[in-house]
């Protein structure tokens, strides 16, 4: 009987451990664009920490620049929006650009003002593509899908302050 108990013992911590690393092993690195904007060097090379994540899944938000054909197969994914609020934002250069790479036609309703959530396999370095030129952050096959409830302020960020009354 003690046998039994013992190898019931071992049979529910072994399937304990494979949730446990199942759970686990899917989630899939987000990189934030202050995160690819810190990592740049004055050379532009990148730090080796970013560059860890090279051809890995890995996940970022951000909104959709329309740069190649109409199938959106391949994009610029930017911090900011095309229609962009140039009056109160920096326009971007290409340490706050991933050039997007789709694994297929992007199946999604295109909107300027939307934040998508791009998976797909991290590149960091300066390339060079013929067609779309020189790039520092891609992702090649890449999914995307809205971000749902997406916040595009700073953790602690408001829009805008109480009024005074």
């Amino acid at each position: 009987m003690e046998r039994l108990h013992t190898a019931l013992a071992a049979c529910l911590g072994l399937a304990c451990l494979h949730l446990g690393g199942s759970a686990h092993g899917g989630e899939v690195p987000r990189l934030t664009f202050a995160q690819l904007v810190d990592s740049l060097r004055a050379n532009f090379e990148v730090t080796q920490t970013i560059k860890s994540y090279n051809g890995r899944e890995v996940e970022i938000q951000g909104f959709i620049i329309p740069a190649g054909p109409p199938d959106l197969s391949f994009f610029l994914l930017s911090r900011v929006s095309a229609v962009g609020n140039y009056c109160c934002e920096v326009p971007v250069g290409q340490d706050e650009t991933v050039y997007v790479y789709a694994a297929k036609g992007v199946k999604i309703l295109y909107d300027p003002l939307r934040i998508y959530r791009v998976r797909g396999a991290f590149e960091a370095g300066p390339h060079t593509d013929r067609t779309y030129g020189v790039s520092l952050f891609r992702m090649r096959d890449a999914r995307v899908e809205e971000a749902v409830g997406a916040k595009i302020f700073k953790v602690g960020e408001t829009t805008a302050p109480a009024p005074n009354k």
